[in-house]
């Protein structure tokens, strides 16, 4: 009995004795674990731009694939998983692409991350890469773009909803809403279309939004109104008052796709009364 107290007694004295003198992993001799890195290759993101009047569009949806090509550094050699994501430039859309891979060792990597793109969503695409370790330990993000192009011709203002004239309400009455929506149409596709505007009396430029009223298309304007999200039906909604000057308000709309292309301006007059 004592002969095994002692002995597991010195195989812990012996154990203290050998962490105390090699405490740390090879290559680190802080004992710290840090995360690893990741640098652009010499061909970041290939290629750089995305002509899609060369993919075939189903149902509105086309798939391509690009390139990023990075190196992988670890000190603690555990590095074990590289992200990509392309994300969209268009407000509130999910990523146009995502991949996840496995690694097992530092250096170069190239990855091909395919991507789903809708008619008409042109613009610059942000591609972030980021690595983790065995110990879920991030690493430094890097940015990169991909520019995507869709075709050269500008959106269509096709009709605009709009009363010719309002009646007001009287003093003390509550206001009253008026609803006005332009449909538009883009030969690139409804998601090319960047922005709707309306400039009212030559001096005050308002968004029409197809949001389906989910968000506010002027800061402190109210909500936008619009019944259904990307059915090209871009919508505005104002408050009347008594206090609104009678006579005619002038309305010229615009709209603007994603290459800055300009549709032709649509003008109409609401009278008050």
């Amino acid at each position: 009995m004592r002969y095994w107290f002692f002995r597991s007694f010195l195989l812990i004295v012996i154990s203290g004795v050998l962490s105390a003198g090699c405490d740390t992993m090879p290559g680190n001799e802080s004992g710290i674990q840090n995360a690893p890195e990741v640098h652009p290759g010499e061909v970041f993101v290939s290629p750089e731009i995305i002509d899609t009047d060369r993919l075939d569009f189903v149902n509105g949806k086309a798939t391509t694939e690009i390139s990023v090509s990075v190196t992988l550094t670890d000190e603690d050699l555990d590095v074990s998983k590289v992200f990509v994501v392309v994300q969209s430039p268009v407000n509130g859309a999910n990523p146009a692409g995502e991949v996840e891979i496995l690694v097992s060792r530092s250096g170069p990597r190239t990855i091909a991350v395919p991507l789903e793109l809708s008619e008409g969503a042109s613009g610059v695409y942000q591609v972030v890469v980021f690595a983790a370790d065995s110990g879920e330990r991030i690493s430094n993000r890097i940015f990169g773009s991909v520019l995507v192009i869709a075709g050269s011709e500008p959106p269509v203002i096709t009709q605009i909803d709009i009363p010719t004239s309002v009646t007001r309400p009287g003093p003390g009455q509550p206001p009253i809403s008026v609803s006005i929506v332009a449909h538009v149409t883009d030969p690139d596709g409804l998601d090319n279309i960047a922005r709707v505007e309306v400039l009212v009396n030559g001096f005050s430029t308002l968004r029409l939004c197809d949001d389906g009223g989910q968000g506010t298309c002027n800061s402190g304007f109210g909500v936008s109104g619009d019944a259904v999200a990307g059915d090209g039906l871009f919508t505005l909604t104002i408050q009347l008052d008594s206090n609104n000057a009678a006579g005619n308000n002038f309305f010229e709309f615009t709209a603007i796709d994603r290459s800055g292309l300009r549709s032709p301006g649509v003008s109409r007059t609401i009278t008050l009364n």
